[in-house]
């Protein structure tokens, strides 16, 4: 694991949470949390490379409170994050977040496929 990029998984879904780990594990160390408060209090002791996080977890905007909190402070601001979500069908999240007000890297619906998933962490992490 020395020398290993570290990828925090955020997720209230332990599916979710599992399906990451299996596909990024081979390639990064994956630290797992399961809300925005768990994901802000893993960020200072874990210090990712990237930032996996799910835009509704233990409330509605759990996830995106998480984002703007990471991305106000300077020490995680430039940490990439790469929101995903399952209710863009529902509610179409992309068209109503002001870029600027929830400044994310990478937008994925869920679920999202094994190749797509780690492409798009490659990507993020200029690999």
């Amino acid at each position: 694991m020395a020398g290993m990029k570290t990828v925090l998984a955020v997720d209230d879904d332990p599916d979710i949470i599992e399906f990451v780990k299996s596909v990024l594990s081979k390639h990064y160390r994956v630290v797992t949390g399961f809300s925005g408060k768990e994901c802000l209090d893993l960020v200072g002791t874990t210090q990712p490379d990237v930032i996996l996080l799910d835009v509704i977890m233990m409330h509605l905007g759990d996830g995106l409170d998480c984002l703007r909190t990471l991305k106000q402070n300077p020490a995680t601001k430039d940490i990439p994050v790469i929101m995903m979500t399952s209710v863009s069908e529902v509610y179409d999240y992309r068209s109503q977040i002001e870029e600027s007000f929830f400044p994310h890297d990478r937008w994925l619906d869920k679920p999202v496929k094994a190749d797509v998933l780690l492409k798009n962490v490659r990507e993020v992490l200029g690999e």
